[in-house]
């Protein structure tokens, strides 16, 4: 998967934003990490053309110990485009709606990237089985399925 180094995503972003008309609201996107960001984010912001006045990047952090959880917002990347923490213990099982509630974010749509995975290598098949078998990351955050929006990206192996 192509992931986009951050300087070169603010680049177009800055340029897009500044440039095109924005959907009223806030949009969510999950991130793991902003230092690449993922591909489903370049391609529904800049080959879709879809940016939200708010754009908010969502990364949840695993940490060391069992317990604990730690939100934060991080610097504003650019206008209208922030990172948002959430540091978690690997034992933790968080109520997200309730902690961006919690920290002001009134979402109007939440965007999140799904791989589906094609080979004919015996290993990656395997993979892709256990992959589809187990819950999906909507499901084990209960996000809220009138505002989510999956993109597919499909990797052929």
């Amino acid at each position: 998967m192509k992931r986009m180094k951050t300087e070169n995503f603010l680049e177009r972003y800055n340029r897009i934003y500044a440039t095109q008309n924005k959907i009223t609201g806030t949009a969510l996107f999950f991130a793991r990490d902003i230092e690449r960001i993922p591909q489903y984010i370049s391609h529904v912001m800049f080959k879709n053309n879809i940016i939200y006045e708010n754009n908010i990047f969502i990364s949840i952090i695993k940490s060391d110990s069992p317990f604990g959880v730690e939100t934060s917002f991080k610097k504003e990347l650019a206008k209208g485009l922030s990172l948002f923490e959430i540091k978690m213990g690997y034992m933790e099982i968080i109520d997200l709606e309730q902690i961006l509630t919690e920290n002001g974010v009134t979402e109007k749509t939440i965007f999140y990237g799904v791989e589906d995975i094609f080979t004919n290598n015996l290993i990656w098949k395997v993979f892709s089985v256990i992959k589809k078998l187990s819950p999906s990351f909507v499901q084990f955050y209960r996000l809220p399925t009138d505002e989510l929006h999956g993109v597919m990206t499909r990797f052929e192996m």
